[in-house]
């Protein structure tokens, strides 16, 4: 069996007794695709001890998660025991502040967003180049099923224009049940109560549009109501969730929606989400670019052997 290391906060940074969002995202799926995987706080980052600790394992693997506060030029020691790749969102912001100074010190580039001449242009190998979606991480972010008690739904902050738009659904009769600061637990259960859970699109300076990662997470359990993205066709059809570009354009599509149709949507939401967009999908694309040994498994097999109690069919 092969072994990987990944480097993640294991805590959240505003909230020591919650995950992190790399805990939540990526926690247990190497692990479920046949690897060894040894988990690194990096909360507590000391190259010294973290070589020591590659070493140790006998590392084949070592994924970093990159948090965009600097580059480690120390990693290229550690490919003296093992590949090393970093794992980063946020291309479009910080691609020349950040992502391709680390070109020089990993094997590759697993990124969500990235554009591949870029990475080319400044000196990545294209086989270091790996394209990622989101995907919804069964072992994190199920929950059970709820009573709808909330029409629409927000959480988390409130940046990117946001609160003019949500401003804009209660002056035209529409309540918005506001979720800020909550754990990602008490999260799920309050998507799971709604019927409709709101994705706006803006990044938080306002500059350009991004796919968020919530789209991946929100279908589990409501109808996702979101705003145009890029690539946002590549995960689901028009007839899964409800794409808006404007306030009144979503509240007219939500009032023509009859129940019948809603709980429609709402399951082939939920059957694209665990049939084609989880994020054992997408390792299982990844995996054979960086491991040549890997052989591809079908993801639904692993979903009904571990997640039978949520798995959608």
């Amino acid at each position: 069996m092969k072994k990987i290391v990944i480097s993640l906060k294991h805590a959240h940074e505003n909230n020591p007794q919650d995950y992190s969002s790399a805990i939540i995202y990526w926690y247990g799926i190497l692990d479920r695709l046949g690897y060894e995987v040894l988990y690194y706080d990096y909360s507590n980052y000391n190259f010294d001890d973290l070589y020591n600790q590659v070493k140790e394992f006998k590392a084949d693997y070592f994924i970093h998660v990159n948090y965009l506060i600097g580059v480690h030029n120390e990693f290229d020691k550690l490919r003296e025991l093992c590949k090393v790749f970093l794992l980063s969102s946020d291309a479009h912001r910080f691609h020349d502040s950040n992502l391709k100074h680390w070109i020089p010190y990993v094997d590759g580039i697993i990124n969500y967003e990235g554009e591949k001449e870029w990475y080319l242009r400044d000196g990545l190998p294209e086989e270091g180049f790996l394209k990622m979606k989101w995907g919804f991480n069964p072992n994190t972010m199920c929950t059970p099923t709820q009573n709808k008690i909330y029409d629409i739904q927000h959480y988390g902050g409130l940046h990117g224009g946001r609160k003019t738009k949500l401003n804009r659904f209660r002056e035209l009769g529409k309540d918005i049940h506001l979720e800020e600061f909550l754990t990602h637990d008490k999260i799920k259960q309050s998507v799971a109560k709604s019927k409709y859970s709101l994705c706006f699109s803006n990044n938080a300076i306002e500059t350009r549009k991004e796919l968020k990662g919530r789209v991946i997470e929100i279908p589990s359990q409501a109808i996702l109501l979101t705003e145009p993205a890029p690539e946002l066709e590549t995960y689901f059809n028009e007839d899964e969730i409800i794409i808006f570009n404007s306030i009144e354009e979503a509240i007219d599509k939500i009032n023509k929606l009859s129940e019948k149709d809603y709980n429609l949507m709402l399951n082939k939401g939920k059957r694209k989400l665990w049939n084609q967009n989880t994020v054992y999908h997408e390792w299982n694309k990844i995996l054979p670019l960086i491991d040549p040994d890997y052989k591809k498994i079908d993801p639904i097999h692993i979903i009904k052997k571990y997640h039978s109690k949520f798995y959608e069919k």
